[in-house]
């Protein structure tokens, strides 16, 4: 079973001006990288705003998620991200559907 995810990705000023000087295809580090761990690449957007690029890819696992996270902290490229597991419908049904089924062992602060 493999876990999609998306990554938001901020990248340090100094990194996006050497991208200025001579230009750095993020997408194909990015699939490169994540090819090595087992993964793939499905998507990759520059993006305006609050994050500089978002990844949307497969991996076989979370270690190899935060694995990618780690390499993206190390090399110095990477001023901030997130990371948001993405759920197909089918299993966001599926969630919801256990959740209904497990209502009585959860109650919220303050019920009895």
């Amino acid at each position: 079973m493999s876990i999609t995810v998306l990554m938001m990705i901020k990248y340090e000023n100094d990194k996006k001006a050497e991208m200025l000087k001579s230009v750095s295809d993020r997408a194909e580090v990015s699939k490169n990288a994540v090819a090595a761990m087992g993964g793939k690449l499905l998507h990759a957007y520059g993006t305006a705003g609050e994050f500089d690029m978002i990844f949307i890819y497969e991996m076989p696992d979370m270690t190899s998620v935060a694995a990618n996270m780690m390499l993206a902290d190390a090399s110095g490229m990477s001023k901030h991200h997130k990371i948001i597991p993405l759920f197909s419908n089918d299993e966001f049904l599926a969630a919801q559907k256990k959740a209904g089924e497990m209502t009585h062992t959860y109650s919220a602060a303050g019920d009895k």
